[in-house]
């Protein structure tokens, strides 16, 4: 049933009824428009950042791109409310380009059947869609590096998913995930607990359980280490999405455990915090296969991680080493302060170093396995790396960011018997931005706590909460300051929430250090004193000066400078560059072009165009339908020869106190009166814009001669609230849309006009789009053209200044009538815009 019955002949309560229905429409259509345009905002700032090259990290611009389609999403449901299942293509398209995306992004390659086992001899960082980033650049570094790797092999993605099929896992797990409440922790541990069950409590196929024992019997007769390391290399982990600390290592592993560990490994893709992590980055779980390092293990007299770049200093000239005795873990889970070392970049001079104190070690055990050991009170301070290690280690870190091209992350173990294994390396994951916060100088008495090691730069404020185990993160509230025992990167499931984390130990190259620069969020370790704060105390904090002040101070939190760190050419620049291609770029311009179809849309932009444009002519499509138009308008008197008919959409009224009309200077809209002003004093041309005879000839031969006649006489429709227009304007033989919201608040308004067709050939009508592009630039336009099709806009402007804006539009709509009758040259067409810029006085 048509939404606007035909009213021919209807009474007035009907006509009334039919009014109603009007303004219902085109309350879906502003519903439509008013989250475009929000979304049409992000995309608008993420150009220019892009223009600027302030764009930061993949991961500052994924963020961008997954707030932006959630965005689109929305706009897309409510095109479909106001027109209905024809546009349900839309959804499928937006899943496509998502899934472009994410096909484009390092590492998220479709996994194809391989070898269940794959030594590191045959691996490269090419294979990373195969095994996962960790194995793939194990195998890098050890083929084409010239590194010490301990050796191993790669457990693939494909025997992962070999293990779900055979197993029937798929269905339940996208079933129990389809459900789960991101918000709440405990919901996540149920749904883990049952997940990972499942896993656990399968069995290995025969076939890969046969292949990996073989694998491992082939490196252990290889090896005089006797035991070996099992460690998580998800296809996503350490590519963009860093993952770091959500799955579990095994360490100091015999064959009699291989396959229990095997799959204690590929059940942690399913904990807590890794689902969280998950889905809060819009990722696909089912492209999120899980491989399996293997590799002999390094008993390590010490261990930790060197950053070939300082996180919070990126042009600084040093590198950056944390290190601890023992076994790593201890210094990735943040459970212990670890000694800091700077190495020059240029000479491998250790130009600074903090030695702490570390009471406590993790061991390899005779029987398998690890545990904590004492280290001699005699040793607890002292330096766990000597110089000359220092500077090989340097050197060998130095090396691997050569060869990959960027900055590196590098995870290291030092054996008893003095040797260095480069054991990880992975792109060095840095803020999104570069914050520095200017606290004025009298604050500094308000200082609470300061020292410790700053993690992640910037400012937050809130209450104070301790948090003594991350069991209980649920109670955790919204915009507090989090203190905790350790840096434990199971709060990842609430960094979303907090406005800071201080922990009273850890250093800066632990899993969690990794998360906070990953998500920008304010952090501080190696922190004790905080812990004397009391609860609900509200404080501010600074994360890049390492303190906490009193009080609550917002005004602190300082705009955040953009800076790109990765290496020009790098995996991450070309990452971001097809983020942002996907998203900005627009193809689909002409609405007349037989490709403006959803299919056609390649970007986010494209279907935020398309809708736009469609919904627009949903509007005035309805309006066809009714026989009797005139009957839901008010037309406006005039000396102007156009019949335009104006439709309140903020009130009810069938006639104006008997009358059918309104005056010009009664139009109760701000941007109709404005644009109208503009109209009046360009004022009615005497006589029409002379054509040359060639001109003429071709509107009498192309144009009349295809029956299609001047419609002054045809209606134009205004759609008018106090702060709103929607003005569909019919000239002759050219058509043109102006939607317009001026209001007193400068990020709501914005100007946009549609202009196309024309009754000259198509080159005078290009030429007349070519003058009016001019104009409107010179009055602070944005253009996009095709043919004979403008669709210009300008936006976040003061209400005089978008006022001042209309004028003008409505004089250049007088100045432009018909013009592409005489625009027989192009010297001609700068003649014309010369003239019109002065006219207009915009030659200043």
């Amino acid at each position: 049933m048509k939404w606007l019955k035909n009213i021919l002949g209807a009474s007035k309560a009907e006509r009334l009824a039919s009014v109603e229905s009007v303004q219902q429409k085109f309350s879906l259509f502003q519903s439509v428009l008013e989250r475009h345009n929000q979304v049409l905002k992000l995309i608008s700032r993420l150009e220019e950042r892009h223009q600027n090259r302030k764009l930061g990290s993949v991961q500052a611009v994924w963020d961008d791109f997954v707030q932006i389609q959630e965005g689109v999403r929305e706009v897309i449901d409510r095109m479909i409310g106001l027109g209905g299942d024809a546009y349900l293509p839309l959804r499928s398209r937006l899943i496509s380009i998502l899934k472009e995306v994410e096909n484009s992004l390092p590492g998220t390659q479709p996994v194809v059947k391989d070898d269940y086992v794959i030594p590191f001899s045959r691996l490269d960082r090419g294979r990373a869609h195969s095994v996962g980033g960790k194995n793939a650049n194990l195998g890098e570094m050890k083929s084409h590096v010239g590194v010490p790797v301990p050796d191993g092999f790669a457990i693939s993605a494909w025997a992962y998913l070999h293990f779900i099929e055979v197993n029937q896992l798929q269905e339940r797990i996208d079933r129990l995930l389809q459900n789960v409440r991101i918000r709440q922790y405990k919901d996540l541990e149920v749904v883990s607990n049952d997940i990972r069950e499942m896993v656990t409590f399968r069995s290995v196929p025969d076939d890969l359980a046969e292949a990996i024992c073989a694998g491992f019997d082939d490196l252990a007769s290889r090896s005089s280490r006797g035991r070996f390391a099992l460690r998580s290399s998800a296809v996503w982990e350490d590519t963009t999405f860093t993952f770091a600390g959500q799955y579990v290592s095994f360490l100091n592993v015999g064959r009699d455990a291989l396959l229990d560990r095997y799959k204690d490994i590929l059940s942690s893709k399913f904990t807590p915090s890794a689902i969280s992590y998950l889905l809060r980055h819009s990722l696909s779980e089912m492209d999120l296969a899980m491989g399996v390092v293997c590799m002999e293990m390094v008993d390590s007299v010490a261990s930790g991680v060197i950053y070939t770049r300082d996180p919070l200093n990126p042009s600084g000239p040093h590198l950056l080493v944390n290190s601890i005795f023992g076994l790593g873990s201890y210094l990735v889970d943040g459970r212990l302060t670890p000694d800091v070392f700077h190495v020059s970049r240029s000479d491998e001079n250790v130009v600074f170093s903090q030695v702490a104190r570390k009471p406590v070690q993790l061991v390899m055990r005779a029987e398998g396995g690890v545990a904590e050991a004492p280290v001699p009170e005699a040793e607890q301070d002292r330096p766990s790396l000597n110089e000359q290690q220092l500077r090989l280690l340097a050197r060998y870190a130095l090396k691997i960011e050569e060869h990959y091209g960027e900055p590196q992350d590098i995870e290291w173990a030092l054996d008893r018997s003095g040797e260095l294994f480069l054991i990880q390396a992975r792109p060095l994951k840095f803020p999104k931005a570069r914050v520095v916060a200017r606290i004025p100088e009298e604050f500094q008495s308000d200082i609470l706590v300061k020292g410790g090691t700053p993690i992640c730069a910037g400012i937050g404020a809130g209450p104070i909460y301790h948090l003594d185990s991350v069991g209980e993160l649920d109670a955790v509230p919204r915009g507090a300051v989090l203190v905790v025992p350790y840096p434990s990167p199971k709060l990842v499931a609430v960094m979303h929430r907090i406005s800071a984390l201080v922990s009273l130990v850890g250093g800066n190259a632990s899993h969690l250090a990794t998360l906070a620069r990953e998500l920008s969020l304010p952090t501080i370790v190696n922190m004790q004193k905080a812990a004397e704060i009391p609860q609900d105390r509200t404080v501010t904090v600074d994360g890049g000066g390492g303190a906490i002040y009193d009080g609550c101070h917002p005004e602190w939190i300082p705009a955040q400078e953009e800076e790109a760190v990765q290496s020009e050419g790098s995996p991450s620049d070309a990452a971001v560059e097809g983020i942002v291609s996907r998203v900005t770029r627009l193809s689909v311009i002409h609405p007349n072009d037989p490709n403006f179809t959803p299919q056609s849309c390649d970007s986010l932009h494209d279907l935020l165009r398309f809708i736009h444009q469609k919904s627009m002519e949903e509007i005035f499509s309805s309006l066809k339908q009714t026989a009797n138009k005139e009957d839901i308008g008010l037309r406006l008197k005039t000396k102007i020869p156009l019949f335009i008919n104006i439709i309140y959409l903020d009130r009810c009224y069938l006639g104006n106190g008997g009358k059918r009309w309104v005056r010009e200077d009664s139009i109760e809209s701000l941007p109709m009166k404005a644009l109208w002003e503009g109209v009046l004093q360009e004022g009615w041309p005497s006589r029409p814009v002379p054509a040359d005879l060639k001109g003429f000839l071709a509107v009498v031969g192309t144009e009349v001669g295809e029956g299609r006649q001047p419609e002054f006489s045809e209606n134009s429709y205004a759609f008018l609230s106090k702060e709103y227009m929607l003005l569909n304007l019919r000239m002759g033989y050219h058509f043109s849309t102006i939607e317009a919201l001026v209001t007193p608040e400068p990020e709501k308004n914005y100007i946009r006009m549609q202009f196309k067709l024309g009754g000259a050939p198509l080159e005078r009508r290009m030429r007349r789009i070519w003058i009016i592009c001019e104009l409107l630039k010179r009055i602070g336009f944005e253009n996009f053209s095709q043919g004979d099709f403008l669709d210009t806009t300008t936006a976040y402007q003061g209400p005089e200044a978008m006022l001042e804006r209309l004028r003008l539009l409505g004089r250049m709509t007088i100045l432009t009538k018909q013009l592409d009758l005489t625009l027989s040259s192009d010297a001609r067409a700068r003649w014309y815009l010369n003239d019109f810029v002065q006219k207009l006085g915009l030659d200043n």
